[in-house]
């Protein structure tokens, strides 16, 4: 049965240098042989931030993503604000390391930041196949909607990505919503946050970490850590644990909501 290497990092970013950032990145990257795919955070180049001008830097943050995959051997997730045309996104990238991209744009944009007032929202969930396993991919409110991360027939995924930049004074929700995604959906649930203090003064805990299908800690950074860490996800524990407790019906139409 199917077994998934992950590695994520929990970053500090500085504010709105993107350059650095990556270069930072580049040297916390791991080995080949101990990953098959790599998360970063939400706006991961930039940090969280509504100036129009980061986005002017997506494609650049792109390209890295592309060279790190190929040179690596394993795909590189994470978002970065991307101009389309002349409007911005919160796109969510999937990079893998044959060169195939597939990406999911924020769907519930943050309107107590204004990110509505200068992003563009997406309508579509996004699941890639990689492996034997079906991967839901999502950015950071997107977790306080439940019924939008719902598992469905058609968006029928073992593993919920959900890359952010989430409030250390809101750490409690962040750990209580991953939770509850992960036993309504049955499904293992990765949050990946940013760590530090943003250009804004916002500071960031973190708590990212790993959710079994039964809202179990698998494993989690430590409040305020910068650094990668990694986990052996098992398919094979996953359906165990859907077919002993069949509480997931599919209930839910596939509406767009």
């Amino acid at each position: 049965m199917s077994s998934l290497r992950i590695v994520w990092h929990q970053q500090a970013p500085i504010w709105e240098q993107p350059e650095q950032n990556l270069a930072q990145l580049e040297l916390a990257a791991p080995p080949d042989e101990t990953c098959d795919v790599w998360i970063l955070p939400e706006m991961f180049a930039s940090g969280f931030s509504m100036n129009p001008a980061v986005a002017e830097s997506g494609e650049m943050a792109l390209t890295w993503m592309k060279h790190l995959a190929k040179s690596r051997g394993y795909v590189v997730a994470g978002s970065l604000a991307f101009l389309i045309g002349n409007k911005a996104v919160n796109r969510f990238f999937w990079v893998e390391p044959q060169g195939k991209i597939v990406f999911y744009d924020k769907r519930n944009l943050f309107s107590f930041a204004k990110e509505d007032a200068h992003y563009s929202p997406g309508n579509e969930r996004v699941m890639v196949r990689y492996k034997g396993w079906n991967i839901g991919l999502f950015v950071c409110y997107d977790l306080r909607f439940g019924v939008w991360m719902y598992r469905r027939p058609k968006f029928n995924y073992d593993l919920a990505l959900v890359v952010a930049n989430w409030p250390e004074r809101r750490s409690r929700a962040w750990k209580t919503l991953l939770a509850a995604r992960a036993i309504e959906n049955q499904s293992y649930i990765l949050g990946v946050n940013r760590s530090g203090k943003d250009g804004q003064g916002v500071l960031y805990s973190g708590d990212s970490q790993l959710m079994g299908p039964l809202g179990e800690i698998i494993t989690s950074h430590p409040p305020f850590a910068v650094g990668n860490k990694s986990a052996e996800l098992n398919l094979k524990h996953l359906i165990s644990v859907r077919e002993r407790f069949p509480f997931w019906t599919g209930g839910i139409d596939d509406c767009v909501v």
